[in-house]
């Protein structure tokens, strides 16, 4: 009995011969078959934003003279990815392709490090009407990696966020850390994005307006920190923030993490002389003026009370006088009259005030 395998090639061979056509004409191709794709370096997207799938499209075509049934399988090992085909049998004509989808999917966060090979084995299964043998099959295959796309993701954290209260030429110092959430190393840099409107309002920064530090993936940095000195003149009360950002060097297009916090700048203590008028005078001052003002003025009541006291209790004493006989001289109107003294502070009925309480009852 003749076997099966030369049973078909004594087909292949009759077919052949019975498409023969004068010798001018093309000579048929024998069965084949060709496969491609068109990225064979995908990259899964696996931002926890982002949908962690990416597809990539492949052509499977017959070059031969016969009509063709193609099979497709797939080559892969990939643990946290699965590989999927949109078809995997494809009936063609001669000189027919058709594309197809291949699909990649897998899990947000997957380390940047991840990468897996994947082949695709085009079979031809039947030419025309008849199985065609392991033994006379065609093939052919592609390969191609799958790569996980790095993404970058930073996380800032300033343990203190209070507002800050600063005066002229005061120094403080902020300190940070920042964590690296994305799934490569990462070299992070953190900055004050408003220094130069800073700047301008008269702030300086010792230690300079940024730091950076390579943070392994899923590290944390060591705590860092930035100063601040304030202007060295300071008119008025005014408040402002200052802008800490973080950012990724692996990613570009990685969203930025970002805080605030509040300085309160207090105007300066000293004012100038009381020449320079009463806008350089602070309030501090004006208590300080309007207390010896106070002090002064009550005094001055004391002393004049005190006086008038003293003079009334002298007045009161009865003292012997001896009788001097005076020569008539003419009265000196210069002569200093004490009486006046006492009408000057006497009560409203033309009475001397009677005692030291009776003074300051009447002020």
């Amino acid at each position: 009995m003749v076997p099966n395998r030369l049973i078909h090639v004594l087909f292949v061979l009759m077919m052949v011969v019975s498409l023969s056509t004068p010798t001018n004409a093309q000579v048929p191709t024998a069965p084949g078959v060709e496969i491609d794709c068109e990225d064979k370096q995908p990259e899964l997207d696996v931002h926890p934003l982002n949908e962690p799938v990416v597809e990539i499209t492949c052509t499977v075509r017959n070059p031969s003279s016969f009509q063709e049934s193609i099979s497709v399988e797939k080559e892969w090992d990939g643990m946290e990815v699965d590989m999927m085909l949109e078809e995997d049998t494809f009936d063609l004509g001669p000189d027919e392709e058709e594309d197809f989808k291949v699909t990649f999917t897998g899990q947000t966060r997957l380390s940047s490090s991840i990468s897996y090979d994947f082949t695709l084995v085009a079979t031809v299964t039947n030419v025309g009407m008849l199985d065609w043998p392991e033994g006379l099959s065609s093939n052919a295959s592609v390969s191609g990696d799958l790569n996980v796309a790095t993404f970058g993701m930073v996380d800032l954290e300033i343990s203190d966020k209070s507002t800050r209260t600063m005066q002229e030429s005061d120094v403080i110092k902020v300190s940070f850390q920042f964590q690296n959430n994305g799934n490569d190393d990462d070299k992070i840099r953190v900055s004050i994005v408003n220094a130069a409107e800073l700047e301008q309002a008269g702030f300086s920064f010792p230690d300079g307006i940024f730091v950076s530090e390579n943070v392994v993936e899923d590290g944390v940095s060591p705590v860092r920190e930035l100063s601040i000195r304030a202007p060295s003149e300071v008119l008025e009360d005014t408040r402002y923030q200052i802008q800490f950002q973080a950012e990724s060097d692996n990613d570009a297009s990685a969203p930025v993490s970002e805080i605030s916090i509040s300085v309160q700048m207090e105007a300066g203590k000293t004012a100038g002389g009381l020449g320079g008028g009463l806008e350089e005078v602070n309030k501090d001052t004006l208590v300080l003026y309007g207390s010896i003002a106070a002090a002064v003025l009550f005094g001055l009541v004391f002393v004049i009370a005190l006086a008038k006291t003293l003079r009334r209790k002298a007045n009161a004493q009865p003292m012997y006088v001896p009788p001097v006989e005076l020569e008539d001289e003419p009265e000196d109107d210069d002569e200093l009259d004490l009486s006046e003294l006492d009408d000057l502070f006497a009560d409203d009925d033309g009475e001397e005030i009677d005692d030291f309480d009776d003074v300051f009852a009447d002020l």
